[in-house]
C-alpha cells in the first residue's frame, strides 16, 4: 500500500509540476550538473553563506516571500524555521520534493548550498551546455583567443544565495583545477575585469525571482569571450522587484563576495536591457562603488517616472475607443491621429489577437496597446496580481489570511522605502491634475477646440489605490467574460455626462510619495559621472514598449544636471526583420561587444592626469547609428542633432524618427520627470497665448469646469521635488 502511494505521489509530481512550472514560480531548469560542493561549505573564505547576511534585519524582510531555488537547479532552500514562517520545505525522493506530503520545515531566508558547475559553449548550437570532458565535447566545443593563446570556451559557474536572492559568478576556466579553495582555482584566463549583468522585466516583489543561465544573462557570451568575469543575481532583475535600493544593496554584496573570493577587479562594467538599464542609470548615480561604466540596452531612465506616461495610456485609449464606438467616423478612428495626443507611435496595420475583443478600430494598434496594456493593474492596483502568486503561495503553505492581505503594487512592495502601514495600501505618485492632453496638437491645428475640450473633459483619472477593486475580465479571470474591460476602466474616475458639464475627475498624486521617490534615489536625476554607451535597437515600427525617446530623456537629464552630456554616448541599430502586421521582430546584429571594447578602452584611459572625462574618450566613444548588417551608417558628434536642440536634424536623427509622449504633447519638456506640475490660471495661460486660438465664453466656461484648479505651468519645477532639491532649479 505504501509503495502504491509513493508511485501515485511520484506520478502526480512528474505530471503536474512541469505544467505548473510553465506558468508559475516552480519547476526545474533544463540545465543541471551534479557537481555539488557540500563538503566545502564550511570554508568561510570561499562559500561564506552565513557571513554574507542581508544588511537589513530579518524583521525587516518581506513576508510572505516565496523561495524559487528548486526551479533553478539549486535544490530546496535550507530549513531555518520549524513552524510556518517562510516557504515550505518537503521530503524528497531522488532529489525531487514531494509536494503532496507534509512539510519537514520552512525557510524564510531562502538560502541554499553553494554549487559550482562547468559549462562549454557549443559552436554548433550556439548555446552553453554542461561540460564533462574535452573528449566528450571535442566536436562541438568552440575555441577562442585569450591572451594570445587558443583555449576551449569552458566556463566555471559558482551559484548560491546572497541577500535572499540567487547569485552566480561565471569565469573562463579552460584549464584543470581543483575546488579545494580559491587559491587552487586556475583563473589565468580571467582578464581581471568584472561585468555585472543586470536584467529587466517588471516585478512587484514577494519572491526570490528567476535565474537565467543563457548567453545573454548569467553566461553573457560577449563578456565571457573577452575574458570578463560575470556577476549576476535574481535580486538585480526588475522582473523580481523594482526596489532599486534593494537592488543596489544586493549588487554591492555580490560584488563584495566576488572581491573576497577572486580578488579586486581592475574595474566593473554594468550591462543589461530595459529594467537592467534602469538599474545601471540609477545605481550608477547613487553608489560609486558598484559599476565604473555602463552599457544600458533598450533603456529607460528609471521606472517611477516611466509610470507618468504609462498611466495616461489606457485613459486615452479608453476615450478614443469609446468615441469610435459611438461614431465609426470619429477623428480617433484613425490610429495615426492618436499620435497627436499620445505622442507614441501607432499603426493602421497591426493585428493583436490578444486584444481582438476590445472595441477599437481594426486593424491597428499603438505602443500603448502593444507595449503597455496591463501595466496599470500590475503596478497600480493593490488587489490585482497574477494568479500564479496565490497558487504558489498556497502550495508552499503560506497562511491564506497572510496572502490575502498582501497589497500588490510597486509602492506597497517598497513599504520600507515609502514608510507605509502594512494594513493600508500606499498612495502613489501618479498625478494628472492640470494636464491639458493634446495641447500641442491644438496649437499646431491638428485637432479642433471641440475635440480638445471633449478629450480633456472625459479622459478622467485613476482611483486612489484604497478604492480600487480587482477589475473585470480579463483582469479578474473569475469575472463574467461579457464584462470585458481591456482598459481596466472599472478603476478609473469617469463621468457619464463629461461632455455636458460634469467633467471626469482627475487624479491627485501624493506629494510625500513623490518626495520620497527623489530622496530614496528611485528617480534618475542625471547626476552620473561614469562613461555610458546607451545601446538601442530601433523598434518604433513594431510599437515595442522600449521606445527610443528614453535614451534622449536620460541625456536631457544628464545635461540639465551637469551642464553637458560628454559622458553619454548613444548607439542605435537597425533591425533586420520588422513585421508591421504581427509586430514580430528580429535584430540579428548586436553591437554590445563593440560597445564593451570601447568602454574597455575608455576606462583604460581614466588615469591620465589633468584630463576631464570628455577629453579621455577614445575615438569610438561617439554617437553612432548602425545598419542591420553591422555597418556604420554614421558616426559623429552631430549624429543626433535636432532632437534636444533647435539644430537641423543630424544624419541619425533623420534616419530614426523619435516619437513624443502624452506629457510632451501636453507641453512638458523632453526630460519626462515632472510628477506633478505647478498650476497657473486659465486666464494667465490664455494671456500668454498658450492656446494659439481664441475660446468664446461658452468654451471658456467649459475650460473652467475641466480645470478648476488651473492648468500646468511646465516652466516651473516639479511640485513633487523635495524643497532641498529645488535650490538652483
Amino acid at each position: 500500500m505504501k509503495l502504491k502511494k509513493v508511485i501515485l505521489y511520484c506520478s502526480i509530481f512528474f505530471i503536474v509540476l512541469p505544467v505548473l512550472g510553465v506558468t508559475s514560480l516552480i519547476g526545474y531548469s533544463y540545465i543541471s550538473h551534479p557537481k555539488m560542493l557540500t563538503p566545502k561549505l564550511n570554508q568561510s573564505d570561499y562559500f561564506w553563506i552565513d557571513e554574507i547576511g542581508p544588511l537589513a534585519t530579518a524583521e525587516g524582510r518581506q513576508y510572505p516571500f516565496v523561495c524559487t531555488s528548486t526551479k533553478f537547479d539549486l535544490g530546496q532552500p535550507i530549513i531555518d524555521h520549524d513552524t510556518p514562517g517562510g516557504s515550505a520545505v518537503f521530503p524528497e525522493l531522488f532529489g525531487y520534493p514531494l509536494l503532496m506530503l507534509k512539510p519537514i520545515g520552512f525557510s524564510e531566508d531562502c538560502s541554499v548550498f553553494t554549487k559550482v558547475d562547468y559549462f562549454y559553449f557549443s559552436k554548433n548550437k550556439e548555446k552553453f551546455f554542461p561540460f564533462f570532458s574535452l573528449r566528450q565535447h571535442e566536436d562541438d566545443i568552440e575555441y577562442i583567443e585569450n591572451k594570445g593563446v587558443t583555449i576551449p570556451f569552458i566556463v566555471r559557474v559558482e551559484r548560491g544565495t546572497i541577500n535572499r536572492f540567487m547569485y552566480s559568478i561565471a569565469m573562463l576556466a579552460p584549464f584543470k583545477e581543483t575546488l579545494d579553495s580559491p587559491k587552487t582555482l586556475n583563473n589565468t584566463a580571467w582578464n581581471n575585469k568584472l561585468m555585472y549583468k543586470f536584467q529587466g522585466g517588471v516585478g512587484i516583489g514577494r519572491y526570490q525571482g528567476g535565474f537565467s543561465l543563457n548567453k545573454k544573462h548569467a553566461l553573457h557570451y560577449a563578456s565571457l569571450k573577452r575574458g570578463y568575469a560575470i556577476a549576476y543575481s535574481s535580486g538585480t532583475r526588475t522582473s523580481t522587484h523594482y526596489n532599486l535600493k534593494l537592488a543596489e544593496e544586493t549588487a554591492l554584496m555580490v560584488k563584495q563576495h566576488f572581491i573576497a573570493v577572486y580578488g579586486e577587479p581592475i574595474y566593473t562594467v554594468g550591462i543589461g536591457a530595459s529594467g537592467g538599464a534602469v538599474q545601471q542609470y540609477v545605481i550608477g548615480q547613487n553608489n560609486p562603488n558598484i559599476i565604473d561604466a555602463a552599457i544600458p540596452q533598450a533603456s529607460y531612465s528609471d521606472m517611477i517616472t516611466q509610470t507618468i506616461n504609462v498611466g495616461d495610456c489606457e485613459l486615452l485609449e479608453r476615450y478614443f475607443d469609446s468615441e469610435f464606438q459611438q461614431n465609426p467616423l470619429s477623428y480617433w478612428s484613425d490610429w495615426l491621429n492618436r499620435i497627436t495626443v499620445q505622442g507614441v507611435n501607432a499603426s493602421q496595420t497591426a493585428k493583436i489577437d490578444k486584444w481582438s475583443r476590445s472595441p477599437a478600430p481594426k486593424p491597428g494598434a499603438s505602443e500603448c496597446v502593444n507595449g503597455w496594456r496591463g501595466t496599470v493593474p500590475a503596478v497600480f492596483n493593490p488587489k490585482w496580481t497574477h494568479s500564479a502568486y496565490a497558487k504558489v503561495m498556497a502550495l508552499f503553505k503560506f497562511p491564506e489570511n497572510v496572502v490575502n492581505n498582501v497589497k500588490w503594487t510597486h509602492w506597497d512592495d517598497l513599504q520600507d522605502v515609502y514608510q507605509g502601514e502594512e494594513s493600508k495600501p500606499i498612495a502613489n505618485s501618479w498625478d494628472n491634475v492640470g494636464i491639458q492632453y493634446g495641447l500641442v496638437a491644438l496649437q499646431n491645428g491638428e485637432i479642433t477646440k471641440d475635440l480638445f475640450l471633449d478629450l480633456n473633459a472625459c479622459v478622467g483619472g485613476w482611483k486612489h489605490p484604497s478604492q480600487m477593486r480587482k477589475g473585470d475580465y480579463p483582469w479578474d479571470k473569475t469575472a463574467n467574460e461579457e464584462q470585458f474591460d481591456a482598459w481596466d476602466q472599472a478603476n478609473m474616475n469617469l463621468s457619464l455626462n463629461c461632455k455636458n458639464g460634469e467633467p471626469a475627475p482627475r487624479t491627485e498624486g501624493d506629494i510625500s510619495i513623490m518626495n520620497i521617490s527623489y530622496d530614496s534615489g528611485h528617480v534618475f536625476t542625471g547626476d552620473i559621472n561614469i562613461p555610458i554607451i546607451d545601446v538601442r535597437w530601433y523598434l518604433e515600427p513594431v510599437l515595442d514598449m522600449h521606445h527610443s525617446r528614453a535614451s534622449f530623456e536620460s541625456r536631457a537629464r544628464i545635461k540639465a544636471s551637469k551642464g553637458h552630456n560628454d559622458n553619454h554616448i548613444i548607439w542605435f541599430t537597425e533591425c533586420s526583420q520588422l513585421d508591421l502586421v504581427t509586430l514580430d521582430w528580429d535584430c540579428n546584429y548586436d553591437p554590445t561587444g563593440n560597445a564593451l571594447d570601447v568602454i574597455d578602452e575608455w576606462l583604460e584611459m581614466r588615469n591620465q592626469p589633468n584630463r576631464e572625462l570628455a577629453q579621455r574618450k577614445p575615438q569610438g566613444a561617439v554617437d553612432t547609428c548602425i545598419a542591420a548588417d553591422g555597418t556604420t551608417l554614421y558616426s559623429g558628434s552631430d549624429a543626433w542633432d535636432g532632437i534636444l536642440d533647435d539644430k537641423p536634424f543630424g544624419p541619425c536623427s533623420e534616419k530614426f524618427k523619435i516619437f513624443s509622449s502624452s506629457r510632451m504633447q501636453a507641453g512638458a519638456d523632453f526630460k519626462g520627470d515632472i510628477f506633478k506640475c505647478a498650476l497657473m490660471s486659465i486666464d494667465e495661460f490664455s494671456l500668454a497665448n498658450g492656446y494659439n486660438a481664441a475660446f468664446d465664453d461658452s468654451e471658456k466656461q467649459r475650460l473652467d469646469k475641466i480645470f478648476p484648479s488651473g492648468v500646468c505651468d511646465f516652466s516651473q519645477p516639479d511640485v513633487g521635488l523635495p524643497l532641498q532639491k529645488m535650490v538652483g532649479r
